[in-house]
């Protein structure tokens, strides 16, 4: 099954700016809202909790929605480079990061 991982990333506040990064991978193994998930784009330490899950068995994929995370700034470059980072991760965004 296809595993989305979809995280909303903004500034503080939010209004500010915002994007959703994006992550995608096949796995037999379905997150559950409570679990955590750990990923090369966090610290070693640094786990993300699934906030919800959506499961499609007719396409047969699952949108799993983690918490939010707020950058302690209003500054959109901290944002932009923020998503440079998790692309070199293998995230995807729809933010243009010049």
């Amino acid at each position: 099954m296809e595993i989305i991982l979809s995280q909303l990333v903004h500034l503080e506040p939010m209004n500010e700016g915002w994007t959703t990064v994006k992550k995608s991978f096949e796995s037999n193994v379905i997150p559950h809202k409570g679990d955590y998930i750990t990923d090369s784009v966090w610290k070693a330490d640094d786990e993300q909790e699934v906030a919800s899950v959506e499961i499609n068995y007719q396409e047969n994929y699952c949108f799993v929605h983690l918490k939010p995370i707020e950058l302690k700034t209003n500054d959109e470059n901290v944002l932009r480079e923020y998503v440079k980072m998790t692309k070199l991760h293998g995230w995807e965004s729809m933010m243009e990061t010049y």
